[in-house]
């Protein structure tokens, strides 16, 4: 086996662990601090083992979130398997987390804004993606002052009575521009 090999196994053999804050946090710094680590969590975002994929975002949400520079190239990978119909909830919810903590693009997604536009108002998708898909197309559309025009007149057009709670504190925090 080489070592390749062998950090993927072991790496995965943690991850397949009941998983904790402590351990995620662990296999975080690990990444930050190792490629090798990092190209390993981005390689298990494409296996078929949900739990696996799960973790391993999980991981890079905290990566994200620490050391943005480590994911940017990342970026339209990350797009592209949230924007995937099969990708379950919980994975897409970090996926946008993921997103969320990296910088603005300088070049405008109009397909990802499209599907983040979808999942906004989508009443059958869950509060936390519902709520970071408002955060992202608010950011991304703020580049064009038409399309936040137009992006705010959506947000005013939802019923937002039939949304959660934290869905209509992010929609009301960018109606106010206070996001």
């Amino acid at each position: 086996m080489s070592p390749s090999e062998s950090l993927h196994e072991s790496l995965r053999l943690r991850l397949s662990a009941r998983p904790c804050k402590t351990l995620i946090t662990t296999i975080a710094a690990e990444a930050m601090a190792d490629k090798m680590i990092l190209d390993a969590l981005l390689s298990f975002l494409h296996e078929r083992e949900d739990s696996l994929r799960w973790r391993a975002a999980w991981v890079l949400e905290k990566v994200a979130g620490q050391c943005p520079s480590l994911l940017i190239d990342e970026r339209s990978r990350m797009k592209a398997l949230a924007m995937q119909a099969d990708t379950p909830d919980g994975l897409r919810r970090l996926l946008l987390g993921i997103l969320h903590h990296l910088p603005d693009d300088e070049d405008f997604d109009i397909a990802f804004f499209n599907f983040l536009l979808d999942v906004m108002i989508d009443l059958q998708s869950p509060s936390g993606v519902q709520s970071l898909a408002l955060q992202l197309a608010y950011r991304q559309g703020k580049s064009d002052s038409d399309l936040h025009k137009e992006f705010l007149c959506i947000i005013r057009s939802m019923e937002l009575d039939y949304y959660s709670a934290g869905v209509r504190s992010v929609a009301k925090k960018c109606l106010k521009g206070k996001l």
